[in-house]
C-alpha cells in the first residue's frame, strides 16, 4: 500500500468547479499517473462551507516520500493557487482503494503534541469501530504531517458523513446515542490532547 500522500488544498478560477468538476480531477489523476502516483480523491466546496466556493482538496498518493516530494505542482487551466501539504498515512487508510462512498467528507486537522502522538493514535484508532457501527460513517484516513517537525505535531482525519446530521448526531459534546458510548468516551478524553482543531466538510467529485 502506498503510504505517503500529498494533500493538495487548491483553488480554481470562478465557478470552474460547479460547471466543470470532472475535468478538474481529471488533471489531477493525469499528473499523479505522469508522476508515478495515484490520485485517492478529490472534493469540492459545499459551495462555501468550510472551503470557499471555488476551492477544492486532492489526496495524491506515492510509493516513497522522494517520489512524493519532486512531483511537479499542479497546473491545469483554471488552476489561480495550490497549497501542498505532505503526508505519512498511518492506521487508515488500509488500502490503496479510493473512497467510494456518497456523502459530506471532512477533513479535519488536529494540532496536538509530538509526545502525545500514539495516544491521540492509539484513542482514535480503539473509539471508530463502534462510531461507524451507530453511525452512517467511515473512517477514510488518519494521517500524520511530515513537514510538522517535534516538539509539534499536526494530524489529518478525513471522514465521510452520510449527511451533516449524521455529523451532528455524532457529537461527543451533544448527546449522542447512548450505544456510541463506548465511542463518545474515547473522544472526550481524545479532547484533552488537542490544542487546536478545524474542520472542512466537502463533496466528493465523482
Amino acid at each position: 500500500m502506498n503510504r505517503f500522500f500529498e494533500y493538495c488544498r487548491f483553488s480554481t478560477k470562478p465557478q470552474l468547479l460547479l460547471n466543470d468538476a470532472a475535468s478538474v480531477k481529471a488533471s489531477f489523476a493525469a499528473r499523479a499517473e505522469n508522476a508515478g502516483g495515484l490520485l485517492f480523491g478529490c472534493w469540492r466546496s459545499l459551495v462555501g462551507l468550510g472551503l470557499a466556493r471555488d476551492e477544492g482538496i486532492a489526496l495524491t498518493a506515492w510509493s516513497n516520500e522522494d517520489a512524493a516530494c519532486v512531483a511537479p505542482p499542479p497546473q491545469f487551466d483554471g488552476l489561480t493557487d495550490v497549497e501542498r501539504h505532505m503526508l505519512e498515512a498511518t492506521v487508515r487508510p488500509t488500502s490503496d482503494a479510493p473512497p467510494a462512498y456518497e456523502g459530506v467528507y471532512v477533513f479535519r486537522w488536529f494540532d496536538i503534541d509530538a509526545a502525545d502522538w500514539k495516544t491521540f493514535r492509539d484513542i482514535s484508532d480503539a473509539a471508530w469501530p463502534n462510531m461507524e457501527d451507530v453511525f452512517d460513517v467511515n473512517i477514510c484516513g488518519f494521517w500524520r504531517s511530515l513537514d510538522t517537525a517535534a516538539p509539534q505535531a499536526k494530524v489529518l482525519l478525513q471522514t465521510r458523513y452520510a449527511d451533516l446530521s449524521v455529523w451532528e448526531a455524532s457529537r461527543w459534546w451533544n448527546n449522542p446515542a447512548a450505544d456510541a458510548s463506548d465511542s463518545m468516551s474515547r473522544f472526550r478524553k481524545r479532547n484533552d490532547i488537542i490544542k487546536s482543531t478545524v474542520a472542512y466538510p466537502s463533496l466528493p467529485i465523482f
